[in-house]
C-alpha cells in the first residue's frame, strides 16, 4: 500500500460520518499502540463492529496521519512499527502528504458530525 484508499477517515477531501467518540477512539488506539486497518480490509460481513482477518491491512492514510503529527511518526505505535517489519508498508513511502490532515484537531473537527 502506498497511498490512502480514496474514501479513507484521514484524508482531508473525504467527508466521513464517524461520531465523536469513535474519531477520539480512533486517535486514542494509534497514539496507544493499537492496530488501525483499513476499513476496505475488514470484514463487516457479520457486525458493523468488523472483523480484523488475516488479509486486513494497516490503514495507510493512518501511518500517514502519525507521519505527519506525532513524534516518531508511525515508529512511535508498536503494532506501525511490527508493519513495517512485515513489509506491510514501506518507510520510502512515506512522507509529508498534505492529503492527510495534519493535526488531531483539525481530524477531530471535520471528520466527526
Amino acid at each position: 500500500m502506498k497511498q490512502p484508499c480514496k474514501d479513507c477517515p484521514f484524508r482531508k477531501c473525504v467527508k466521513s460520518a464517524l461520531s465523536p467518540e469513535r474519531a477520539d477512539d480512533i486517535l486514542n488506539g494509534i497514539t496507544h499502540d493499537k492496530a488501525f486497518h483499513c476499513h476496505n480490509t475488514v470484514d463487516y460481513s457479520d457486525s458493523h463492529e468488523g472483523r480484523i482477518t488475516s488479509d486486513s491491512k494497516l490503514c495507510f492514510g493512518a501511518v500517514l496521519f502519525l507521519e505527519n503529527t506525532v513524534r516518531g511518526g508511525c515508529r512511535s505505535n508498536v503494532m506501525f512499527r511490527l508493519g513495517l517489519m512485515q513489509k506491510e508498508f514501506d518507510i520510502d513511502d512515506l512522507r509529508q502528504d498534505e492529503s492527510v490532515y495534519q493535526s488531531f484537531e483539525d481530524f477531530l473537527s471535520e471528520v466527526t458530525y
